[in-house]
């Protein structure tokens, strides 16, 4: 199977008036009488619900802004057998430049260095998981890289009109920076499963995304594969702290914000790009006031270069985390009976969603509410498991529906891009 890319460029409109899709398809009409079964067909359209070899996949924004978030889905027919690699990359910063950056080149980074490996033996889970980080690192380098390699000199020593014309795309009508200067102001966060032929499950995780394995009924279970880098774990801003002694607003757990402006600590407190975390202060007070074209106003750049003392201080360093389903008991139901496992991967726009719905503070609270919501109706044909997922995210527990609210533009509040795939194992 060929790659598989959520790219969802499309900039939402007002749903209620305008009701065109992602794609340029209508959307389906609700009426007054909220016929769940039309808005249950609306949502799947405007979400891109789709079922791409096995793999059941969504992107959701139902507001005006583009969706940031990309996804990337493909099975690699190596020596050894069959591979499936399934990503989630959750964009920010006002831009995509970033993130259609590290889809395009981090999966084709790893499936090289995999395929570079011998297959007559098994690959260790060390000897993945060093890959996964490496690729991982080298890949926010090449942006950094690209982005510093533009100046001729100290940025320091060199004049506005020399920083203006080290980043002007020779090729803007508009005057736009070059896209390497893009990519370094944006950022993304990254979450990467393999899952090999032997079905054991190899993730990597920077940022705030989720990843979950688990099998929904009585005797079911779940399993958490990722960790939350951001302002809102106290390890990971115990370690921020530790790495900057005498910082005080390196970190601030009432904001939620690394150096006021930024949630995550690896790709978010840690990412991929966002270079004027991670790159001396001298960048953020001169190349990024001259970039085009100009950065959201919110951006404190300068408070941002103040508070810059001694970076980086968002990592690009990726967790691993290793898994292997447990054997199934043969003696305990009939073989085609017992539940399915099923590895639900998500960006932070699901459990935002849930912890308004549901009232639920950690992802391990909602994680058999994923698995139990993939499995509903799972073996109806053209039910996607993804969509199952984020119609339950949507229900409110008093039986309202919170996209009702959305199309009709009486949500009131930003809804953050939710991406789900879901891998029946």
């Amino acid at each position: 199977m060929g790659a598989y890319r959520a790219l969802l460029l499309f900039t939402a409109r007002d749903w209620a008036n305008h009701p065109i899709g992602p794609n340029g398809a209508r959307l389906a009409p609700v009426g007054p009488d909220l016929d769940l079964n039309k808005l249950a067909t609306r949502l799947s359209q405007q979400s891109s619900a789709s079922v791409i070899s096995g793999i059941h996949v969504l992107s959701f924004q139902p507001g005006r802004l583009a969706n940031e978030d990309r996804c990337h889905v493909e099975d690699w027919l190596l020596p050894n057998g069959t591979w499936k690699m399934l990503a989630i990359f959750d964009g920010h910063g006002a831009g995509t430049e970033a993130v259609e950056f590290v889809l395009a080149t981090l999966p084709a980074t790893i499936k090289t260095a995999i395929s570079r490996l011998p297959m007559e033996e098994d690959i260790s889970d060390s000897t993945l998981g060093e890959i996964l980080r490496t690729c991982v690192r080298d890949v926010d380098m090449r942006i950094q890289e690209d982005f510093v390699s533009l100046f001729p000199a100290d940025i320091g020593t060199l004049s506005d009109d020399d920083i203006r014309e080290a980043i002007r795309d020779p090729e803007s009508a508009e005057g736009n920076s070059r896209v390497e200067v893009l990519r370094a102001r944006t950022g993304t966060t990254a979450l990467v499963a393999l899952i090999k032929p032997d079905q054991s499950i190899h993730v990597a995780n920077l940022g705030d995304c989720d990843a979950v394995v688990g099998v929904e009924g009585q005797s079911g279970w779940t399993s958490i594969l990722s960790v939350h880098h951001n302002c809102t774990n106290e390890h990971e801003v115990a370690r921020i702290r530790a790495e900057h002694p005498g910082e005080p607003e390196c970190v601030n757990t009432t904001t939620e914000r690394t150096l006021g402006l930024i949630g995550v600590t690896r790709g978010k407190s840690e990412t991929m790009g966002d270079m004027f975390f991670k790159l001396p202060a001298t960048y953020a007070e001169r190349a990024a006031p001259l970039s085009l074209p100009p950065m959201h106003p919110n951006y404190d750049l300068k408070g941002l270069a103040a508070r810059n003392i001694t970076p980086p201080y968002l990592s690009n360093e990726a967790d691993v985390v290793h898994f292997r389903l447990p054997h199934r008991d043969p003696t305990a139901l009939p073989w085609p009976a017992q539940p399915a496992a099923v590895l639900i991967l998500a960006s932070d726009g699901l459990f935002n969603l849930f912890s308004r719905t549901k009232k639920v503070r950690q992802v391990s609270e909602a994680a058999s509410m994923w698995c139990h919501a993939a499995a509903s109706g799972s073996g109806e044909p053209g039910r996607n498991m993804a969509l199952n997922i984020l119609w339950d995210a949507l229900q409110h527990s008093n039986g309202h529906n919170l996209y009702v609210d959305m199309i009709s533009g009486e949500y009131g509040r930003r809804v953050d891009d939710t991406t789900i795939v879901v891998c029946p194992l």
